[in-house]
């Protein structure tokens, strides 16, 4: 069994963020303020890196990955036993309108590999007024995902967000009257019947912004898609941020309170949950897990592993991932782009696909976890896809 976070890793102080110096030369006050200028999900742990690279004074050596083989090839639906496959896609692409415009072609390409029944993008950093403009350019470029919804941050501008696009139409069986998407944005149904009509996945209920009574929809950073026979939860956790600031809100209410809604959810129908859920929970998820910054790193801190550790206790949730490749090494799925990290393989596992715990005993929900991988090889933002695949 790979090594659980025993609590026992250090770290040394955390670099104290300084004023802009008035009379500092120009290109000093620029280089402070495009370091501002990070999303505060990688300010702390890059920069981390980069200072421990620079130490080093020695040339990177590549982490080692060990095999980890997918035991459903790429673009299967028709399963040996008869039940179909579908598979889901998320990727924190980092901002749609950048990615859309300068990586379209990686996940036009993921898309035609994978062939997954629904693709789920953290980071997109739209405004509602652009949502709209960009569900169109969507379904333009990927018809068979006729279904697309963001959820986007009401707080800020440029941040957050998350976006689904489902090859199953909400509401189309069993949605109760809710308005779909083609509703709320004036799409021409009829474009999308002969599509819908021939898809034989799993169908799509309803989709629903943030975390039920409890709210969270501020910020744009969770949907949750109900299907007939389970519920899909995507996330794009909050970052505990520079000097740790949001850490407290992270353990303390969003954690609290995510975990109150799967459970509700699991009550109905199982969940899969996936995501960026921003930590590394296991030793083998941190390529530098003895460096000494790891304990006050955004996102490899006692507190976030360890929550990590409750909610998948509490929740009888299982890192899918881990449950196909216990012992797997190498593996992550963001890569400092400050360090230069992602040719040498120097990242962290913080983006999961979990599932609830009976989705993995043979598949008597009608569900069955038969598959769980990491799509390192897929360039375009500083963390790549995951996915898992499921028997329906």
């Amino acid at each position: 069994m790979g090594k659980q976070y025993d609590g026992v890793c250090a770290r040394d102080r955390q670099p104290i963020p300084r004023p802009i110096d008035v009379d500092a030369a120009p290109r000093d006050a620029r280089a402070r303020a495009d370091a501002d200028a990070m999303t505060d999900t990688k300010r702390a742990v890059d920069a981390d890196d980069a200072r421990d690279e620079t130490r080093a004074k020695k040339p990177k050596a590549a982490t080692t990955k060990s095999d980890a083989a997918r035991r459903i090839q790429p673009g299967t639906r028709a399963l040996s036993d008869g039940r179909r496959a579908c598979v889901v896609v998320a990727w924190n692409i980092a901002g749609l309108r950048s990615f859309y415009d300068k990586s379209l072609e990686r996940l036009e390409a993921l898309v035609r590999e994978e062939d997954p029944d629904v693709v789920v993008m953290q980071e997109h950093k739209l405004q509602a007024a652009h949502a709209g403009t960009f569900t169109e350019k969507l379904r333009e470029r990927f018809p068979r995902h006729s279904c697309v919804r963001f959820a986007v941050s009401t707080v800020k501008k440029g941040y957050s967000g998350v976006v689904v696009m489902c090859k199953s139409r909400e509401g189309r069986r069993g949605g109760g009257g809710q308005t779909t998407l083609d509703d709320a944005f004036g799409a021409k149904k009829a474009k999308d019947a002969k599509d819908e009509d021939e898809y034989d996945g799993p169908r799509l209920v309803s989709i629903e912004e943030g975390l039920g009574s409890r709210g969270y929809t501020d910020e744009g950073r969770t949907l949750t898609l109900e299907f007939e026979g389970f519920y899909l939860v995507t996330a794009y956790v909050p970052n505990s941020g520079q000097d740790l600031k949001r850490l407290g809100y992270r353990i303390d209410e969003w954690e609290r309170d995510m975990r109150a809604h799967l459970k509700e959810l699991d009550a109905k129908k199982p969940v899969v949950y996936v995501g960026d859920l921003n930590v590394a929970h296991r030793d083998e998820d941190i390529w530098n897990v003895t460096a000494s910054h790891i304990k006050k790193s955004a996102g490899t801190t006692p507190q976030e592993r360890e929550a990590f550790g409750v909610m998948l206790e509490e929740n009888e949730l299982v890192d899918a991932f881990r449950f196909f490749h216990e012992g797997a090494t190498g593996w992550f799925s963001y890569w400092s782009v400050r360090a230069g990290n992602r040719p040498f393989n120097k990242g962290l596992r913080l983006d999961y696909t979990l599932a609830s715990r009976r989705l993995f005993d043979g598949g008597s929900d009608g569900v069955e976890v038969v598959d769980a991988f990491i799509l390192d090889e897929y360039q375009g933002s500083d963390h790549c896809p995951v996915g898992i695949t499921l028997a329906v």
